[in-house]
């Protein structure tokens, strides 16, 4: 489990050999909650600005490999405290870099766009079977296409990592504006929208989209963070100044988690006006309101938390399962060393 300090005034402290958060009750009742947790039952400690840790904490999270891990107000993480001894964290960043000069950067790069596309294509399989006959024709024929762009992307090579990845996001692009124009005519007409647009967003529908991933981002980038991974070291993303090339890189498969949660809201007809506000100073795009906000993180939690999926016979929540496939990944990136050079030793005998 993990220990959040995000509620003004909250502190972390040892108490008999236990964590003890204590959040406090600003509203001078003294109904403060206290709430103690083992050791051994804390995976992770996130701090928020307004809280508080006490150096004791601090040195009991060290000791049993807590991870801690300072959030800003957004909860975007910026930075992480951990133990001055030797640790697989730097062995685990110096392969993540030496891969990212590598084709097997590029591969794992590829199969996580793979993977976008199957779920893409799987979500609108669904859908087909709750609509009508001339909207399964309109399926039918997106998933075709999808599945071309899915079968061209397999069989891209990627020994020349900067044409090989201008040809995958090419088909990317062109894959995700079928699955978009696809969505769009799904939805109820007065929520239709022509294409992808990021910040701002030129209609309700992308505005849904923009926040949700940025909550999606937030999650991804923390789960990276814990698992030792350096989000800024990407595999196909360009790196460069502040920007978080691994996170983009690895978020591709679980975009599907979002984009299903707004097309149900608006399937419902949930969303309206009162979701959207503008920006001090701007007059173009859309955003959401505090409203809509709430709306959209409140159904992504639900799916987040309570939607489950298999994998390898264990059932994880989603939540849980991005943490899972993080550690996993970061274990691959551990051992790639290894691996690399047993390939290459058996390519030479």
């Amino acid at each position: 489990m993990d220990i959040h300090l995000q509620s003004f005034g909250a502190r972390l402290r040892v108490k008999d050999g236990l964590f003890e958060v204590t959040v406090p009750d600003l509203s001078g009742a003294n109904h403060h909650v206290v709430d103690q947790f083992a050791t051994h039952q804390v995976q992770s400690i996130l701090l928020q600005p307004g809280t508080s840790v006490s150096a004791d904490a601090l040195l009991l999270a060290i000791e049993q490999d807590t991870d801690i891990v300072v959030l800003d107000r957004f909860g975007h993480p910026q930075g992480r405290i951990w133990t001055a001894r030797p640790s697989t964290t730097l062995e685990v960043w110096k392969n993540q870099l030496a891969m990212s000069l590598r084709p097997d950067a590029l591969r794992f790069a590829k199969s996580w766009i793979e993977a976008k596309l199957h779920r893409r294509i799987q979500f609108l399989q669904k859908l087909k079977n709750y609509r009508s006959d001339e909207k399964q024709a309109l399926i039918d024929k997106a998933c075709s296409e999808l599945s071309d762009y899915l079968s061209r992307l397999h069989v891209v090579p990627v020994h020349d990592h900067n044409p090989a990845a201008a040809t995958i996001r090419g088909l990317e692009g062109s894959a995700g504006r079928v699955y978009l124009a696809t969505l769009s005519r799904l939805l109820p007409d007065e929520y239709r929208f022509e294409g992808r647009s990021a910040r701002p967003a030129d209609d309700m529908f992308n505005a849904f989209l923009n926040y949700g991933y940025g909550i999606l981002y937030r999650i991804v980038e923390r789960d990276l963070l814990l698992a030792g991974l350096h989000p800024y070291i990407g595999f196909m993303h360009y790196d460069g100044y502040q920007r978080k090339s691994l996170v983009f890189d690895f978020i591709e498969p679980y975009r599907i988690w979002v984009e299903k949660t707004v097309f149900n809201l608006f399937a419902a007809k949930k969303p309206g006006q009162m979701h959207l506000t503008t920006i001090l100073g701007r007059s173009d795009g859309m955003w959401l309101s505090q409203e809509g906000k709430k709306l959209l993180a409140d159904a992504l939690h639900e799916r987040l938390q309570h939607k489950r999926q298999e994998l390898d016979g264990r059932r994880f929540s989603l939540h849980q399962l991005l943490r899972e496939e993080s550690r996993r990944f970061a274990a691959e990136v551990l051992n790639w060393q290894h691996a690399a050079e047993a390939v290459e030793e058996n390519m030479t005998t």
